[in-house]
């Protein structure tokens, strides 16, 4: 009976601890800056003397999409698709972990711009990538890239907060 409490015990650990680790989640987001309205906004910062105007300025030259989160485990990839502004353009955005990679675990992100969704931005040709150990010290993670989309110069990129608090998906 004692062995049977034990074991049942043990089971409800192991248990409890993989439902934790599977709903452990960091938060993403994708973003596109338009290059030339930036700079403007940057030169013009304090010509206006007028906060909010600058901060409408710097607001108009970039789309942040919204946060999504991601599925913390092994060999676990998170895709998120998105529409390049003012373009028939995708924007494939991925994350992926793994401990195959590297010496430890690591987190490993990517972002691509397509005529067409991509089923992983990672592996992508054109695409942007990054890795990193992934542990308890990681904390802000970005890849990110310039392009030409129409005579126009853009940044697109990706960013994850390790340490960002749980939120339910």
């Amino acid at each position: 009976m004692m062995k049977r409490m034990i074991l049942a015990n043990l089971i409800l650990v192991v248990l409890s601890s993989v439902a934790l680790a599977q709903s452990k989640s960091d938060a993403c987001h994708v973003y596109v800056v338009d290059v030339e309205k930036a700079r403007k906004a940057f030169e013009n910062l304090h010509d206006t003397g007028n906060a909010k105007a600058d901060a409408q300025a710097t607001s108009a030259a970039q789309t942040v999409f919204p946060e999504f989160r991601t599925v913390v485990a092994e060999e676990e990839l998170t895709t998120k698709t998105y529409p390049f502004p003012d373009s028939k353009l995708v924007i494939t955005a991925s994350v992926f972990y793994t401990d195959e990679s590297m010496r430890a675990e690591s987190m490993v992100l990517g972002i691509v711009v397509s005529g067409k969704a991509q089923p992983n931005a990672i592996s992508a040709a054109d695409n942007a990538a990054a890795e990193v150990v992934y542990n308890q010290y990681t904390d802000i993670v970005r890849a990110k890239k310039y392009l030409s989309v129409s005579g126009k110069s853009y940044l697109v990129g990706i960013e994850c907060r390790c340490k960002a608090e749980s939120k339910p998906n």
